[in-house]
């Protein structure tokens, strides 16, 4: 009865959002992305699914966000966003999760904002990873994707096309948060600077270098770079990880191809950290059991653009991991699906 109470009252503020405080500055949106998925054994679906036939439901979020100005040189930015599960079966009774939720100040020094909000780790990726949020998702060979509670983020403003980014995760609450935080290693930060447009709008290229070190007990570096030539959209990314006794090098290669209604693409990627989904999902416990894990990805597939806000996609993702004590295990999925972002 609360949660039913609960969603029926998130709900409420949501509309009330969108029919009456749009002209005051907040902006209600969402993103509904559905999928019909096969996979064969399920290690690389998103939550709520696992192998076979399923509906797959790849973050389906909606939130308000918004700025206000307070003088005319600084002003308030906020966001509240929460993902929508009401879909699935088993999480019918709980049918919202966090997503990123933060309140900051921003002015001509950048912004800085403090809730739950994606590292710039993460942010890093810029438009490299051609199926994000699918069971294609670059984190299922990488670590380091986190979108982390009680932080601090900061960006600046752009200079000469350079912009920098900085997040810091409160240490009481991140290695006190719970059992499994305790123990952690590191200082709890992410460094990012950045050349270039993510959007890839304004300039045709967009380049990062991150580090992150102690932020989910990860140490890493990151390297990426995408490029538009006309309709096709090349991205590259490497990246150096380090977790307790795993550590690896890992890269990954896309490209996507605009052709009227349709755009095509293709990724690869590779791997040996065993510090991604697949690997850690496919070999458990036995991950730390022995060196020598590698992944290598390969998937394939196309949108077709219904209109500049929906579209229907379909694509093939093939995993194939090795371990020197588990030996070799694969997965592949195939899935067809729809989105709508508003």
């Amino acid at each position: 009865m609360k949660q039913r109470l609960l969603s029926v009252a998130v709900a409420s503020l949501l509309a009330g959002f969108s029919t009456q405080a749009l002209a005051d500055g907040p902006t209600f949106y969402g993103d509904l992305n559905m999928a019909i998925t096969q996979s064969d054994k399920g290690f690389t679906t998103n939550p709520g699914m696992s192998d076979g036939l399923g509906l797959e439901n790849n973050f389906t979020n909606i939130g308000i966000k918004g700025t206000h100005d307070i003088t005319s040189g600084l002003y308030l930015v906020y966001k509240a966003e929460v993902g929508v599960n009401g879909e699935d079966q088993s999480k019918g009774a709980d049918p919202f999760s966090s997503r990123n939720t933060y309140f900051g100040l921003g002015g001509s020094f950048g912004e800085v904002v403090f809730g739950r909000n994606d590292t710039v780790f993460k942010w890093s990726e810029g438009s490299v990873d051609a199926f994000g949020n699918l069971n294609g998702d670059l984190d299922r060979l990488f670590a380091g994707q986190d979108r982390l509670g009680d932080s601090i983020t900061y960006k600046t403003g752009k200079l000469a096309g350079f912009q920098f980014g900085a997040t810091y995760v409160l240490e009481d609450d991140f290695y006190g948060s719970s059992d499994a935080a305790k123990g952690q290693e590191g200082n709890n930060y992410a460094l990012t600077a950045a050349f270039g447009d993510r959007g890839m709008g304004k300039v045709p290229y967009y380049v990062t270098v991150s580090y992150a070190d102690g932020l989910n007990g990860l140490e890493a570096l990151r390297v990426v770079g995408t490029i538009k030539l006309g309709d096709i959209k090349l991205g590259a990314l490497f990246q150096d990880s380090e977790k307790g006794d795993l550590s690896g090098n890992g890269y990954m290669a896309s490209a996507q191809w605009r052709i009227n209604a349709w755009n095509l693409k293709a990724q690869v990627g590779y791997d040996d950290s065993g510090l991604g989904k697949f690997a850690q999902n496919a070999y458990g416990s036995e991950v730390q059991a022995g060196e020598g894990v590698e992944v290598l990805n390969y998937t394939v597939g196309a949108e077709y653009h219904l209109t500049k806000a929906a579209y229907l996609y379909g694509h093939y993702a093939y995993y194939d991991g090795s371990h020197d004590v588990a030996g070799d295990i694969d997965d592949s999925t195939f899935t067809v699906g729809m989105r709508y972002r508003f």
